[in-house]
This record gives structure tokens, C-alpha cells and sequence, in this order.
């Protein structure tokens, strides 16, 4: 949860500037499109803090794999009967 925190404000402090972008480029525009503004941050923020914890999960996955692997290694072979 502590990583989940930083993330949401990232999106919520993009979603903030993009909405002041729109209102000084387009003074006229409808309320309607700060919402989808918002929800296409949403979405891009959804998919991208995902991958990155897919990545971390993969990453620690392959730590695991490589430990054991050297630990395995190290192991002393039992002879063959």
C-alpha cells in the first residue's frame, strides 16, 4: 500500500495539469471533457503502476530462481548406486 500512495498523486497531480492546459488552450470547452481528462489518466496510470509491479514480481521471481540455483550448485553430489 505505501507504494500505492506516491503513484496515486503522480496521476492525480497530471490529471491537475492537464486540465489547466485544456482550460487556457480552450476556455470553451465542455465540463465533460476534464472527466474523460481524468479518466484517461485513470487508465494509463492503472496499466503502467501494473506493469511496473509485474516487472518487480518477475524481477524478485528470477532472484528466487538464482538463489536456489547457486544453492543447488553448492550442494555436494551423491554417488550413483
Amino acid at each position: 500500500m505505501a507504494y500505492l500512495l506516491p503513484r496515486t498523486l503522480v496521476v492525480l497531480i497530471a490529471w491537475g495539469m492537464s486540465c489547466v492546459a485544456i482550460k487556457k488552450l480552450f476556455p470553451d470547452v465542455d465540463s465533460a471533457m476534464f472527466g474523460i481528462t481524468g479518466a484517461c489518466w485513470v487508465t494509463g496510470g492503472v496499466a503502467y503502476f501494473g506493469y511496473l509491479r509485474k516487472l518487480r514480481r518477475d524481477i524478485e521471481e528470477l532472484e528466487r530462481n538464482r538463489r536456489y540455483g547457486v544453492v543447488r550448485a553448492q550442494a555436494p553430489l551423491t554417488p550413483a548406486e
